[in-house]
């Protein structure tokens, strides 16, 4: 028994020592120095480590003066394609454009007493231009969007035949009055911005209202204008001196740069109140635009 227990000591003895020495020979662990300690603490690693520690630190200053470098990038890069979170700041609070707008024109008519039979003529192309100014109240998401755009638009009837006769004829073919109605509008209206569906493309929504003044009006074909011929002998004016309309639109618009841009939609506008000075007549605007306009 006690050979046994001297054995096992031996062996015990042996294991200790080997895993002494073990750990006393294995290489130790490379020290990385902290952002800041003291100058003392400084100074003590410098004359440990010598040149090795200069670059050590040299290369940690590179590294994070690299990494502020890329996230400064990355913002501005965000910040200009607008893909940043709710978008940046807009670098103009007020954006100026130039709206150019082909429309396709339609009135409504409904008559009653000696406008009795009175229906719309069809529709046509008219053209509406001007300035838009796009003020950005939240970020660059939400804008309150105004102008003056100088809008011409077309409004025409048929009628029947015995129209502006002094007796009823039966069998007579129906008449054609035309006009073109020069309007100076301004809109009061609100866009909103959506994410973009494309580097450097969004989409907005544009809802609100639009105050048209009357300017002129035009008949067209006087010699065939059944209505313009049959008032007075065409010295009448048949529209009153403005409307109030409804506006509605959406498109897209493509950043070219920081300031300038394309945009391109399509909007409708409701008129909501009767453009006809005779009580007996009544007609509404309906206009359908292709809107394209260049943001500078």
């Amino acid at each position: 028994m006690k050979k046994v227990a001297g054995i096992s000591l031996i062996l015990t003895l042996l294991a200790i020592v080997s895993v002494y020495a073990q750990s006393s020979v294995s290489r130790p662990k490379a020290y990385r120095p902290k952002a800041s300690f003291s100058k003392e603490s400084d100074s003590r690693f410098r004359k440990i480590l010598g040149d090795d520690y200069n670059e050590r630190d040299q290369n940690q200053k590179d590294y994070a003066d690299d990494r502020k470098r890329r996230r400064r990038r990355q913002q501005t890069d965000d910040s200009y394609n607008g893909t940043g979170p709710d978008y940046a700041r807009p670098n103009h609070l007020i954006e100026m454009s130039i709206r150019f707008a082909p429309s396709l024109n339609l009135n409504t008519a409904e008559g009653i007493g000696t406008y009795a039979g009175f229906q719309n003529n069809g529709a046509g192309v008219r053209m509406s231009v001007g300035p838009t100014l796009d003020y950005f109240f939240f970020k660059d998401r939400y804008a309150f969007s105004t102008g003056l755009w100088y809008t011409i638009k077309r409004s025409g009837f048929q009628m029947p035949g015995s129209f502006g006769e002094t007796r009823f004829i039966a069998g007579l073919p129906y008449k054609e009055a035309t006009y073109n109605l020069q309007y100076l509008q301004v809109p009061a209206t609100v866009k909103l911005f959506a994410n973009n569906i494309a580097p450097g493309i969004r989409l907005y929504v544009q809802t609100g209202g639009l105050l048209s003044l009357k300017l002129a009006e035009k008949p067209l074909q006087t010699e065939r204008n059944a209505l313009y011929m049959a008032q007075s002998g065409g010295n009448r004016r048949q529209y009153g001196f403005g409307d109030i309309e409804l506006l509605l639109g959406t498109g897209v618009q493509y950043k070219i740069n920081q300031t300038n841009a394309f945009n391109m939609g399509v909007s409708y506008q409701r008129g909501l109140i009767n453009v006809a000075r005779d009580n007996q007549l009544v007609s509404r605007n309906r206009i359908v635009s292709l809107d394209l306009g260049f943001k500078f």
